[in-house]
């Protein structure tokens, strides 16, 4: 018996990574009704799939499992990514408990200072960024060096680059696939994500659907615990909001300059949005 990583489910299909190998299997047994998802890590017997391993993590939407990292992808200028839409990325990273990472593409595009003032407020929270730009390969090196062996799961708009981002680590051309993939299946089919291998046991994954910005799926008062920069502050009230509570320590820091106050602005806009959801019952 041997061991693999999925990189694509389709139909009664999966293609595994095993070892050097790359083929088809088919899951046995419990396994065609309990369904796999890119990033399982899978026990192989003959040409069949004959166990899961427990995932570490499991992401609804994009549908991929044991995902460590989330890139995401943001730019500048053409298009113009709002920090709003940035934000919301990296609560859904944060609420996913996956590793977030800035990639701010199209840097030819912008000036200096443009994005020194776009990216001040991660800098505070401790966000890592890397810039780059895919039309003169720019940190595209340093991109590939920090990401780590496993999985990564892209997120962010249309028009900032993923499918480029993507040729420049993986070497393989995401669009033609994806048009190969409509032909195939129709253009009405769901398309799944796949993992590309970008070497050295790294795998990215093409996640459709992991670029809609809405807020986690997340009680409001779990809010605050999302934003690294004001946990670190350390409030001594532990329910606190950070509204209009008395000598918080996320207010003073607004009010004296250390937190952002546009993202700021931001969370409580957040916190608001959340508050007015319907309550699910379960």
């Amino acid at each position: 018996m041997s061991r693999g990583v999925v990189l694509r489910v389709y139909g009664d299909r999966a293609l595994v990574r095993s070892g050097d190998t790359l083929a088809e299997y088919r899951p046995k047994g419990t396994l065609r009704k309990e369904g796999l998802l890119a990033g399982d890590a899978v026990s192989l017997e003959g040409e069949h799939i004959v166990a899961v391993q427990p995932r570490g993590n499991q992401l609804g939407r994009p549908p991929v499992a044991n995902a460590s990292i989330l890139l995401a992808i943001a730019s500048v200028r053409d298009p113009a990514v709002s920090q709003g839409d940035l934000d919301r990325v990296l609560l859904q990273a944060e609420a996913q408990r996956l590793e977030p990472l800035i990639v701010l593409n199209k840097c030819d595009l912008a000036s200096p200072e443009e994005i020194e003032q776009y990216l001040r407020p991660y800098a505070a929270a401790h966000y890592p960024v890397i810039r780059v730009s895919t039309q003169t390969g720019e940190g595209i090196d340093a991109l590939r060096q920090a990401l780590p062996q496993g999985i990564a799961v892209l997120s962010g708009q249309s028009g900032v680059g993923k499918s480029s981002i993507l040729r420049r680590l993986t070497g393989v051309d995401v669009e033609i696939g994806r048009m190969t993939e409509k032909l195939r299946r129709g253009r009405h089919t769901t398309r799944a994500a796949t993992l590309y291998e970008a070497g050295e046991g790294r795998m990215i994954a093409d996640t459709p659907g992991f670029s809609d910005l809405e807020l986690p799926e997340i009680e409001a008062n779990r809010l605050p615990s999302l934003y690294p920069e004001m946990e670190d502050l350390g409030c001594r009230f532990t329910d606190c909001r950070h509204r209009a509570e008395p000598d918080c320590a996320v207010i003073r820091a607004v009010e004296d300059g250390t937190l952002d106050a546009g993202r700021y602005r931001r969370y409580l806009e957040f916190l608001a949005e959340l508050e007015g959801r319907p309550k699910r019952w379960h």
